[in-house]
């Protein structure tokens, strides 16, 4: 999207801003850019247009026993799926009147690309909110088995089909708190078999700010008047960092996060230009100034597992 900034009159009133003589400019926008999608995506950089990523499940049959004098049997290996991720521009810019740069007393030009750097950063901030958002469809992001984010089935690669939930579908509780770090504790591979991942992170709502503390950080279980010794972390040897992701819409909205940094974890963001700034003479003879920024990334996920889905 492109404005152009220029001349002396208000629209509103069709009267000259500047003889009013205004002592002071409110602009409520013109703060730092809200963004916290490094916080929950694994951060990748490329200098490709597309990038591919390819789904193995290591080897089928598993251990047997071996008859002295026979021949020890060869597994064959478990081929899955592909993944593309391709770059997506993504652009804005504003244009500023050779007059309206030489004599206006707010800092127009300056102003406006502060407001052009934040508009670029926080958009990708919304972009990659929108999986989150959406986690129960695939309208803006599925993984390898071609499934949503929250899925009650998605499927292995074994030969049995085995089947995982990271859909918990119900309120933050302490009893949900729990089932969901169990789950972190027994989580079905692609062959079909148990291994232990490692919960990191619990994502909220700005609405349960305080019920995540509570959680995370009680050394009495929270809501009951049990008194009961809780300390949750000890029991499940890892430590749960409470984050309050402001661009989540819903006020139930709950995730039991893996590491961002793992190899196991799924959601991702493959970047090939952070937002560039470019200002140039406009292409007349206005004299006029156009400032533009671009920027090429794409969001996504590949693997479901280490991503609990407590509610949407």
């Amino acid at each position: 999207m492109s404005v152009i900034i220029g001349g002396w009159v208000d629209p509103s009133t069709n009267k000259d801003i500047y003889k009013n003589l205004v002592r002071t400019w409110f602009d409520n926008t013109d703060t730092e850019p809200l963004v916290q999608w490094k916080e929950i995506f694994k951060d990748l950089k490329t200098e490709d247009e597309y990038e591919r990523e390819y789904r193995l499940g290591g080897l089928t049959g598993g251990m047997t026993e071996v008859p002295d004098g026979t021949e020890i049997p060869l597994s064959p290996a478990i081929f899955g799926n592909t993944k593309d991720y391709e770059q997506i521009k993504y652009g804005d810019g504003f244009r500023i009147t050779d007059k309206m740069k030489r004599f206006n007393k707010i800092g127009a030009m300056e102003k406006y690309t502060r407001s052009l750097k934040k508009s670029m950063a926080e958009g990708k901030d919304l972009e990659c909110a929108k999986i989150w958002n959406n986690a129960s469809s695939t309208t803006y992001a599925s993984g390898f088995d071609g499934y949503q984010l929250a899925y009650a089935s998605h499927p292995c690669l074994d030969d049995a089909v085995t089947t995982f939930s990271n859909y918990g579908d119900s309120d933050l509780t302490s009893a949900s708190y729990e089932s969901a770090m169990a789950y972190f504790a027994a989580i079905y591979n692609d062959n079909g078999q148990i291994y232990r991942g490692k919960a990191s992170k619990l994502m909220v709502n700005r609405a349960m700010r305080v019920k995540a503390y509570q959680l995370t950080e009680a050394d009495r279980k929270p809501f009951e008047f049990s008194n009961t010794k809780y300390e949750i972390a000890k029991y499940y040897g890892t430590t749960i960092t409470p984050f309050v992701y402001d661009r989540l819409t819903s006020t139930t909205s709950w995730f039991l996060l893996g590491d961002v940094n793992g190899e196991n974890y799924g959601p991702r963001v493959y970047t090939a230009l952070e937002p560039d700034l470019i200002v140039s003479d406009a292409n007349d003879r206005t004299r006029d100034t156009e400032v533009t920024s671009i920027q090429y990334f794409k969001c996504g996920f590949d693997d479901a597992r280490e991503v609990y889905v407590g509610d949407l």
